[in-house]
């Protein structure tokens, strides 16, 4: 295992990721993911395949901001197959004015190397924890 792939995996998981969310960038959102990646959430249905994955992004922005931070704690390759665990945290803003919501995950990757690029092929998120941020102003 090459300390090289783990720090190209950790760029993805902790820089790239969250600012394709942030930046809405919804195409480069999409090609981190193989052909046929599976993301699987809490209270939501799974999304398979990158169309339907990047669909589901595109349903959440329309709706609200996503700010996310996440964190790899572990990161193991092994050829062209890695994996990736860590916590995923993510300040969500609604459009309509509602208070913001923080949620948190426990988050892993399966990932494939295609072509000389790592893509995500499973995410899944687990242990949602959801807080609501209230606003202290009296009406």
């Amino acid at each position: 295992m090459s300390f090289q792939e783990q720090e190209y995996i950790r760029i993805l998981f902790e820089e790239v990721y969250p600012t394709n969310i942030s930046n809405r960038d919804l195409s480069s959102y999409g090609d981190m993911y193989t052909k046929d990646a599976i993301v699987t959430a809490p209270d939501v249905p799974d999304r398979v395949g990158v169309e339907d994955i990047v669909q589901g992004l595109a349903t959440s922005l329309e709706k609200e901001y996503i700010d996310p931070f996440l964190t790899a704690e572990e990161i193991e390759v092994t050829g062209d197959l890695g994996y990736v665990a860590g916590t995923y945290s993510a300040t969500v803003t609604p459009h309509d004015g509602d208070p913001s919501k923080e949620l948190r995950y426990r988050v892993s990757w399966s990932m494939k190397k295609e072509a000389g690029t790592w893509k995500i092929d499973r995410e899944t998120k687990i242990d949602r924890e959801t807080w609501y941020n209230e606003t202290d102003e009296e009406t």
